[in-house]
């Protein structure tokens, strides 16, 4: 009995551990200088940065002078932008969208359609291995309303990231 009981607690910690380990592999940034495009309104930007998350790469435009401003609230691991550039959030909207080309299930918006008032005007919705996800095709790149906030949104070389005012 004492044997079962133990071999049982061996298992359950190791299962603990294992999903502990899952769990912190999520939303990873890739390390290192990555190639990203950025769409904020109807401008495109191609950039080369070792920016780990979005917000990050959003202050370096900035400070660089390639957007005009980058407004938010919060703190670095939780920034709310008002403001990317030209995109400016209304107080009663219309509201900032972000957007990514992620192909992580963990970084996507799934529909309910008992908030499908709520979704951006410009999003469809498009179902993936039985899971219905908010989306939105532009230039040809799928881009998928991003369930992570700006300071968790990882950089992945080759991402597409768009900020929209929906």
């Amino acid at each position: 009995m004492l044997r079962k009981k133990l071999t049982l607690l061996i298992a359950v910690l190791f299962s603990a551990l294992i999903c502990a380990f899952g769990l912190a592999a999520c939303n990873q940034p890739d390390t290192g200088e990555k190639n990203v495009t950025v769409y904020i309104g109807d401008k495109t930007l191609e950039v080369t940065t070792e920016q780990a998350y979005l917000h990050g790469l959003l202050k370096e435009l900035y400070a660089d002078g390639r957007i005009s401003a980058y407004v938010y609230s919060g703190d670095e691991n939780s920034a709310f932008a008002s403001q990317v550039d030209a995109v400016v959030q209304g107080v009663n909207g219309p509201y900032i969208s972000v957007w990514h080309s992620l192909d992580e299930f963990a970084l996507k918006s799934v529909y309910n359609s008992q908030f499908a008032e709520y979704n951006p005007s410009r999003s469809e919705v498009i179902e993936e291995d039985g899971t219905r996800f908010i989306a939105y095709t532009h230039n040809g790149v799928t881009l998928y309303l991003s369930g992570a906030g700006l300071s968790q949104l990882p950089l992945r070389d080759g991402g597409v990231y768009a900020v929209f005012l929906d």
